[in-house]
């Protein structure tokens, strides 16, 4: 009896140990976001008065920042901003999800010479730092032919810098999302798609009707983590894109950001952390919402492969 009773308190030491692991842990990473909110509540002159604490506290409450914010007073081009990025990101979930899923299975079933050299290439594609293709990238976006003032041999204008599609072209394939959906698809029994083609299926009915249902979790997976990466892209507008009609909201908030300690030497921070609220809360509640979709997609990949 007594045995059974010290191994309950053990067992309630360490579940009571475990909680404040997990409550402490909690606390210190919502706490960033906390003392957002709070900032969100200053103006530039109070918080530039104010000496940094650990509770931001105004002394002056003003809801100036979540008006421009949620409401565009004053700052026109807010709107802009949140459709931009609305925008941006859901293009490329549908392009990343549609080539991840055809071409994974591209790469999984069908056979052609140069199969294995050709997602290889890809594969390195991903190893490349940024920067090494940063320059070409920028040239060829600038010298691209008939385009933005170009002749054919790509001279005499800007070509797609500063333009609204240059932040719909870039980066339209996923390699990530390839190599899991081709992993995904080596144990999916092959049987099914044989009896798709003996009743007439084709190539592109077998992967939208049957191969898509079957690795939703998978397809999932790259819509969100896709999602939210392009919700946060700021570098891509950031150097392509100076119109302000046209920036996306991650990169407005560097821009802003920039521009305000080159001229003035103190940007406005309660007015640039509410908007990077506004950039950073619609994703919290994505990945809280979906994530079991995404430890599903990456367990079914790791499982299937």
């Amino acid at each position: 009896m007594i045995s059974d009773r010290v191994i309950m308190v053990q067992k309630g030491l360490k579940r009571g140990f475990v909680y404040f692991i997990l409550i402490a842990g909690s606390i210190v990473f919502l706490y960033p976001i906390f003392y957002a909110v709070a900032v969100g509540f200053m103006t530039a002159e109070v918080f530039a008065v104010t000496p940094p604490s650990l509770w931001a506290i105004p002394s002056q409450i003003t809801l100036g920042n979540y008006r421009r914010l949620l409401l565009g007073a004053g700052d026109v081009y807010m709107k802009y901003y949140f459709f931009n990025s609305f925008a941006r990101a859901a293009w490329y979930v549908f392009i990343m999800v549609i080539t991840s899923l055809v071409a994974g299975y591209i790469f999984a079933r069908l056979k052609f010479w140069g199969r294995e050299v050709i997602f290889f290439g890809l594969l390195i594609s991903v190893m490349l730092p940024p920067v090494i293709t940063m320059a070409p990238t920028y040239i060829m976006m600038a010298r691209f032919p008939l385009v933005g003032g170009n002749n054919i041999f790509g001279q005499g204008g800007t070509g797609f810098i500063d333009t609204y599609p240059v932040l719909f072209i870039m980066g339209l394939v996923n390699v990530l999302g390839i190599f899991l959906m081709r992993m995904a698809m080596y144990s999916m029994p092959i049987e099914l798609e044989e009896a798709a083609r003996i009743d007439g299926a084709g190539t592109l009915r077998i992967i939208f009707q049957i191969v898509a249902p079957i690795q939703k979790p998978i397809l999932a997976y790259i819509a969100i983590t896709t999602g939210i990466m392009l919700w946060n892209d700021w570098f891509t507008p950031f150097i392509y894109v100076n119109k302000r009609s046209y920036l996306p909201l991650a990169a407005a908030i560097s821009k802003m950001t920039a521009i305000a300690v080159g001229q003035y030497g103190l940007p406005d921070w309660p007015r640039i952390i509410t908007m990077g609220l506004g950039l950073t809360l619609p994703c919290l509640f994505l990945f809280a919402y979906f994530q079991r979709y995404i430890v599903e997609g990456l367990a079914s990949a790791a499982l299937k492969g």
